[in-house]
């Protein structure tokens, strides 16, 4: 395919995605908790932070952080660029790049984001998994920078669940979406990066758990 015309097929499938997820996330009923003035300095990026959450759940973390002070990690394979261009066209930055595939310079990109006052919005078990794993990158790039890890736990009350390795979870329209940000882990308070992962995973697990408890159900991980 000549590149002028891959280049037009990207745009116009980021914005036909953009369009199709803003058309969801307006019938959305999110409600988020957290502690204080952390939603808000990932959306103004007053206040530095990572924030973790699994992959399954990018359609209705997607709205969450729109127009935010974010960046979000996108495979540089083909398929990442159509994701990249629904993002962008959703207001939030995008670094190219692959944990498993030149992950060093995806480590030094990211960390150039942050010092341009954006925060890490990471999915430990991306882009291929294992499911609910975490990966070392999250620990490194908390370790250089020095910012807290906020764990995650989403809980979508009805959705569509793709086939892939993560169960990629769509909401439906009018669905209610429960966001819960759980307590900071710092990577100084842990031994080494076998122990922050651990209990970065277990975090994330508890607070997916605690937003289902406020649907009134248990987790069906």
């Amino acid at each position: 395919m000549p590149i002028l015309q891959q280049n037009v097929g990207f745009r116009l499938v980021g914005r036909l995605g953009s369009l199709a997820v803003r058309t969801f996330d307006a019938t959305w009923r999110t409600e988020s908790t957290g502690p204080p003035g952390v939603e808000q300095a990932f959306r103004s990026g007053s206040r530095l932070a990572i924030a973790a959450f699994w992959h399954r759940q990018i359609p209705g973390m997607l709205g969450h952080f729109r127009n935010s002070r974010v960046c979000v990690p996108v495979s540089e394979h083909r398929d990442g660029e159509y994701v990249a261009q629904v993002m962008r066209h959703y207001g939030i930055a995008t670094v190219r790049g692959s944990s498993s595939r030149g992950g060093a310079r995806l480590l030094r990109d990211m960390m150039a984001m942050v010092e341009q006052g954006y925060s890490p919005v990471l999915t430990p078990d991306g882009p291929r998994g294992p499911r609910f794993s975490v990966q070392p990158g999250i620990w490194m790039l908390a370790r250089r920078t020095g910012m807290p890890v906020y764990p995650v736990g989403v809980a979508v009350r009805e959705a569509w669940t793709a086939r892939s390795w993560d169960a990629f979870v769509i909401p439906k329209p009018f669905t209610r979406i429960i966001v819960r940000f759980g307590p900071a882990l710092h990577v100084a308070d842990y031994p080494d990066r076998h122990a922050f992962c651990t209990a970065l995973r277990r975090a994330m697990f508890e607070e997916t758990a605690a937003a289902w408890r406020v649907l009134g159900t248990d987790a069906p991980l």
